[in-house]
């Protein structure tokens, strides 16, 4: 397997953001609201044979970088990431990492992160580990968030 070819092919993650939003019941408008600054860059991580998918920009990737703002104080929560192209796997170890301006963060499975009224700013970084080498092709993952008011 070329593993250039892998490198060369990996695209530009979190294209399509996927929102779930939890809402009081007779609440009729949005909690939170966002907007993508800029998409990340998933890369490959061991060589010569790599194992993991990372948007960490110390392994050569980029983060997404996100505004979400907020009508009302809310918590926010992230599902592990989602797999929406390239050769299936089940990971031996995912995460998707959310951290704000102030350095607080959470990751998908830790307790919700509290979201003031307002504008907030956030890096979004995911790891997957195949645990073994990686097949050549497209892979791109994406994550879904949960806003719960206060």
């Amino acid at each position: 397997m070329n593993f250039r070819l892998l490198f060369i092919c990996l695209v530009t993650l979190f294209s399509n953001f996927v929102i779930l939003k939890s809402a009081v019941a007779n609440q009729d408008s949005e909690i939170c609201s966002f907007a993508k600054i800029n998409s990340g860059v998933l890369v490959t991580v061991g060589n010569p044979r790599p194992t993991r998918l990372v948007t960490f920009s110390e392994a050569g990737g980029s983060p997404t970088q996100i505004n979400v703002t907020c009508k009302q104080p809310a918590r926010l929560t992230v599902s592990p990431p989602i797999q929406i192209s390239g050769p299936e796997f089940i990971p031996v170890s995912a995460f998707t990492s959310v951290t704000n301006s102030n350095g607080n963060s959470v990751k998908s499975g830790d307790a919700p992160l509290l979201l003031p009224v307002g504008t907030t700013s956030f890096l979004i970084n995911l790891s997957v580990d195949k645990g073994s080498r990686l097949k050549a092709g497209n892979y791109s993952y994406t994550f879904k968030f949960t806003f719960v008011p206060i």
